[in-house]
């Protein structure tokens, strides 16, 4: 196997900490904006520069206590700061329930298809919404790099 492949292999599984979570984030931002704060998409559901739909909006209020408006998401801070507190949450829920950090793709899958989707990392389903959680990942994945 050439270094490269394996170097990739390796990105795939990496653990993700407070450092690798920022990364993360920047890459998110890449791949459903390349930084436009006024961008709205999914049909107007998602918001500024990590397209952030209202239910995330609400389960980071939950997360964090705080009360932002899916409005807010057009701030670009204040989107960063409601991806890092949701990916953080969920990153510490994957390390308390499977004993080890999570990984960048089961962050992304949650990024993309909601808080139990980083299972389907370990145990794919032949189904549509798997099929769109790897082509998102391997968007994300080309901006990690």
């Amino acid at each position: 196997m050439k270094v490269k492949h394996i170097l990739a292999i390796l990105a795939l599984t990496a653990t993700v900490s407070g450092q690798n979570i920022d990364r993360l984030v920047e890459a998110l931002v890449r791949t459903e904006s390349n930084g436009n704060a006024a961008a709205i998409g999914d049909s107007g559901k998602a918001f500024g520069i990590l397209q952030i739909h209202d239910v995330m909006v609400k389960d980071f209020n939950r997360i964090t206590g705080k009360n932002y408006k899916h409005e807010d998401m057009f701030n670009e801070i204040t989107s960063r700061e409601v991806a890092r507190g949701v990916l953080n949450f969920y990153s510490k829920h994957i390390e308390k329930t499977m004993n080890r950090k999570a990984t960048e793709k089961e962050l992304g899958f949650i990024w993309n298809g909601g808080g139990s989707s980083w299972r389907r990392v370990a145990a794919p389903i032949s189904d549509t919404k798997q099929k769109n959680l790897e082509a998102y990942w391997a968007k994300v994945y080309k901006n990690l790099k």
